[in-house]
């Protein structure tokens, strides 16, 4: 599966499953919060900045 990644305010980029769960491991080890959206989540990074990482289709 393919995910988009988009930060808050700025670029947008396509990752597979491997980076995607790479991003949200490091995440949670991080401690950043982690929400559950539709589709995918979102991590709120220090700063109060985001990423969405949302499914981007087959």
């Amino acid at each position: 599966m393919t995910y988009r990644v988009t930060f808050e305010g700025g670029p947008s980029f396509l990752v597979d499953d491997v980076a995607h769960r790479h991003f949200l491991r490091q995440a949670v080890r991080r401690r950043h919060e982690t929400t559950r959206v539709r589709g995918g989540h979102v991590v709120t990074l220090p700063g109060g900045r985001r990423v969405a990482l949302l499914a981007a289709g087959a």
